[in-house]
């Protein structure tokens, strides 16, 4: 029962693992790749190079300085895991507030517990989401890129502390 929401927290996670079609960008004939070549080959001057349209782009700039590349996939597990994380928290959080001796430990999550149960759900989602989005805008930073899955990483790190400590203490 109290792994439930954990549980549903992680039904998303599934999902993003789900195969993805791609369309198809190779030629389904074997000679069709060669005379497409031959047929740039022609047209090109000597002084010029034809391009290859089969060809990914670049990752370097024109100046060659190599373009930062976040990782799309540990950033979405991670995002999942501070959603699931931050949902289980709060889940437990309301379930043992009624309780005359419990308190709130941490203080900037203490103005938040007094909430009504939507308001609070709502201010842990958003600040949630803040994070994720300071996590993403991270990753795509030049200085900042390695460093992106740190906030994501304490975020899932404290809630689960908050999680745990809020479960044990209600036997």
């Amino acid at each position: 029962m109290i792994y439930r929401s954990l549980f549903i927290a992680t039904i998303p996670v599934v999902f993003l693992f789900a195969p993805v079609s791609k369309a198809q960008t190779v030629p389904t004939a074997p000679g069709a790749r060669a005379a497409l070549i031959v047929a740039n080959e022609e047209k090109a001057d000597i002084g010029t190079i034809a391009p290859d349209p089969l060809r990914k782009k670049s990752r370097f700039h024109g100046n060659g300085i190599r373009v930062a590349r976040s990782q799309k996939k540990q950033f979405l597990v991670l995002s999942a895991g501070v959603y699931a994380a931050g949902l289980a928290d709060m889940h437990q959080t309301l379930f043992v507030r009624r309780y005359s001796w419990w308190y709130e430990k941490d203080p900037l999550a203490r103005p938040m517990v007094r909430l009504p149960a939507p308001a609070y759900y709502a201010t842990g989602l958003a600040l949630a989401t803040g994070l994720n989005w300071l996590s993403w805008k991270m990753g795509h930073s030049r200085k900042w890129h390695r460093f992106a899955p740190i906030p994501q990483l304490l975020a899932i790190a404290g809630n689960t502390y908050g999680f745990k400590s809020n479960r044990h203490q209600s036997y």
